[in-house]
């Protein structure tokens, strides 16, 4: 904690002493602690009642308000007392956890002051979050269909690459199906067991005795490589965690341009959200996500950027190094650094040829 309180210091203070003035932010997170979303036959907690499948957990909720919190704390020179709509924008995925999230992060972020206060008994006020059904978000969700992006994940998933990891995690496939009474033969199905294992481990649930630390932490690098195999090329990127810094670049754009957009953008997310638009960025080649981690952009007056990570949700931003893009980023530098994987005309593009 000590160490977490002289870090935030040490990057506050460096954002008063610079010279550079902040001008906008987009801060991407991944949810809250979940129940699980599945089960297997032989699991002993299979009838363990949750709150509801996918649902926030109560410490999950704590979570993301804690969040909302180190925000303030971050950005307390920029986000402002009061909370103003048009200032700040809330998008999130249309899941319900990712919905709660939002809310419990704008609880935290701008709790009523003055009169702001409708209740004394509830500091706490309605901030709109704003959501696309699935099937047609490209920004958070990233499902919307695209046949072109739909044949290649079929093409990796028969690539030399996934073949590799077949033969290389068969034994292991052979020791979870005998112990979980199902079968266990890719990656995906591999991580979305750790999934559920990691959620009973964190809420102190025994777990089975075949299941050990070095199998989880086995476990936990295969569902990192499940997550990447959706951005496994550059067009997959590109019509991903691509189309995402597309929306964040031409914000940008309209706010130096002088435009009535918002300063503080926060999009509530999920762990594929994060991994595609890192992976974008040539920042990671695997990564899992926690709950509650965060990517941040911060735009800057002199038109440069920066990007920052939390690792979770009482984290200390993180500067992430672009190679391809020479410090002071602008945003001319970025866009050429990372045109490859910005579409132009994402429908147009998702087409054959």
């Amino acid at each position: 904690m000590i160490l977490h309180k002289l870090l935030l210091s040490i990057y506050l203070l460096s954002l008063v002493q610079g010279k550079e003035i902040l001008k906008q932010i987009h801060i991407v997170f991944r949810h809250g602690e979940r129940s699980p979303t599945s089960t297997y036959p032989n699991d002993p907690h299979k009838n363990y009642t949750w709150p509801g499948v996918g649902y926030l957990t109560n410490r999950g909720k704590l979570q993301m308000y804690t969040l909302g919190q180190n925000l303030r704390t971050i950005y307390s020179e920029f986000v402002p007392k009061y909370y103003w709509p048009l200032d700040v924008n809330f998008t999130s995925s249309y899941s319900d956890r990712c919905l709660m999230s939002g809310q419990l992060v704008a609880s935290g972020l701008f709790p009523p002051k003055d009169v702001e206060i409708w209740n004394p008994s509830l500091l706490w006020q309605p901030i709109p979050m704003h959501y696309l059904p699935r099937n047609i978000d490209n920004l958070i969700v990233m499902r919307t269909s695209c046949a072109k992006y739909d044949q290649e994940f079929i093409d990796v998933h028969s690539s030399a690459k996934v073949e590799q990891y077949n033969k290389e995690y068969s034994n292991l496939y052979k020791y979870l199906t005998e112990h979980t009474g199902m079968e266990i033969n890719n990656i995906e199905a591999v991580e979305s067991l750790y999934n559920t294992l990691d959620i009973q481990q964190l809420n102190n649930l025994t777990l089975p005795d075949w299941v050990n630390s070095s199998l989880l932490a086995e476990m936990k690098i295969i569902g990192a490589q499940n997550l990447a195999i959706y951005s496994e090329t550059e067009y997959m990127k590109k019509m991903k965690g691509g189309f995402f810094l597309t929306t964040v670049l031409s914000l940008m754009k309209r706010s130096l341009n002088g435009s009535l957009v918002p300063s503080i953008n926060l999009y509530s997310a999920h762990d594929l959200t994060l991994v595609h638009i890192m992976r974008a960025l040539n920042l990671v080649d695997i990564l899992k996500p926690d709950f509650g981690a965060t990517l941040i952009i911060e735009l800057y007056e002199n038109a440069s950027l920066k990007i920052f990570y939390l690792t979770d949700w009482n984290g200390t931003p993180q500067e992430q190094v672009l190679k391809e893009c020479n410090n002071p980023c602008t945003i001319e530098k970025f866009s050429e650094a990372f045109k490859a994987v910005l579409p132009t005309n994402w429908t147009e593009e998702c087409q054959y040829t």
